[in-house]
């Protein structure tokens, strides 16, 4: 038989959760930008864990690079610092300039620094995968890129870029992307 206290908690935290995010994607408060940096750390850290590097880049630590979003570094330093990718404890790196990109597993590139992003891929090696925010970037050089599609966060593949560099995308992001190319 149904608990009628657990139907009323369940419905009270969708109530409360869709009107939080209603309103983060209705104005451009504080709110909205925490709930969007909340988003993008836990789909780079999804990113990690379901894309699969060439045997030679799984030992040592795991880094992941953020360039210009000292919020998002912030976030996921917090949040999801010595986590485990595989045998591999993650550690995280912010670059506050693409001449101080060195040595990850991955980077994200926020929006605000696109133009640097020729600067950016100079620097990568390859067992960097590159991961971008903003429109087509993941046609001009990117892996993986955020967009926006009415008001919510989505993300394209480019996943001929990606087995490149003999990378795997695994089936589960390829299932939610966006688009993949």
């Amino acid at each position: 038989m149904y608990n009628p206290f657990k139907i009323f908690i369940l419905l009270f935290l969708t109530f409360f959760i869709s009107v939080n995010c209603l309103h983060a994607q209705q104005s451009p408060s504080s709110a909205a930008k925490a709930l969007k940096v909340k988003m993008k750390s836990m789909f780079i850290y999804q990113f990690a864990k379901n894309v699969y590097w060439p045997k030679a880049y799984t030992t040592g630590d795991f880094t992941i690079g953020i360039y210009g979003s000292k919020d998002l570094y912030n976030l996921l330093n917090t949040s999801f610092k010595d986590k485990m990718n595989g045998s591999q404890k993650i550690k995280f790196a912010f670059y506050e300039s693409a001449s101080d990109i060195s040595d990850c597993h991955l980077l994200f590139v926020s929006g605000e620094e696109k133009e640097s992003m020729a600067t950016v891929q100079k620097g990568l090696n390859d067992k960097t995968l590159l991961v971008t925010e903003g429109e087509d970037l993941a046609t001009t050089g990117s892996m993986i890129n955020f967009v926006y599609v009415q008001n919510r966060l989505k993300f394209q593949i480019n996943k001929s870029k990606a087995e490149k560099k003999d990378f795997t995308i695994g089936q589960t992001l390829t299932k939610l992307a966006y688009s993949t190319i």
